[in-house]
């Protein structure tokens, strides 16, 4: 399995939609508010068997 985790920092404490915003409205005002991202991406294998 991978799990990727991504942070951003953005120019505003709120960024406006709400709660039952579309997953495209909020990642279009994620993308023009957007001033820096990171990620830390994690792998895991279970035991082999």
């Amino acid at each position: 399995h991978r799990y990727v985790f991504t942070v951003y920092a953005v120019d505003q404490e709120k960024l406006g939609p709400d709660a039952d915003a579309s997953p495209a409205v909020v990642g279009f005002n994620l993308r023009f508010h957007t001033l820096g991202r990171a990620q830390l991406i994690g792998e895991y294998e279970g035991p082999a068997s």
